[in-house]
């Protein structure tokens, strides 16, 4: 984000109603920087909480629906996407499951959605495709890649 940064050791019990319920610290008093913004994705299938142990979270950008698009993982305070090196459905089945989709899940390659802008974050990604996040995969490491962003990954669930 950027600005102020308004709230800092917001400790809710799950149970308020409103956010503002929760006790946190003084409005503007914090010792926090924009790298550690929470974000939150709501679904309405469940309420399950994303767990951060389970990697970067993910999101599916330029596509015609919620439900396609390029792969990109939030890491390093960024947005960055996948490069296709090995890419296959059964990585794109994690992916989509990760976003809460089941049912079949579609690999694209060449960057079928469109050429990302940020950095390439990963490459040569290798999922079982039992994974319930791409975190859960096996990957060298993070930004060391042989790629251009027309390599990019895209999915369709």
């Amino acid at each position: 984000g950027q600005g102020f940064i308004l709230l800092d050791d917001v400790a809710c019990l799950g149970t308020e109603l409103s956010l503002l319920d929760c006790p946190h610290s003084n409005w503007g008093q914090h010792d926090c920087s924009h790298a550690e913004d929470v974000g939150v994705r709501c679904s309405p299938e469940s309420n399950t909480v994303m767990d951060g142990s389970l990697g970067p979270p993910v999101r599916l950008v330029d596509g015609e629906s919620t439900k396609e698009g390029r792969v990109e993982v939030f890491l390093n305070g960024q947005w960055g996407s996948i490069c296709d090196d090995g890419w296959t459905d059964r990585d794109a089945a994690v992916v989509c499951r990760q976003l809460g989709f089941s049912g079949t899940a579609k690999a694209r390659a060449m960057a079928y959605f469109g050429e990302g802008h940020g950095p390439i974050h990963l490459d040569n990604i290798e999922c079982s495709g039992t994974e319930h996040a791409l975190g859960q995969c096996a990957r060298p490491d993070t930004g060391i890649h042989s790629c251009w962003h027309s390599e990019d990954a895209g999915v369709i669930c």
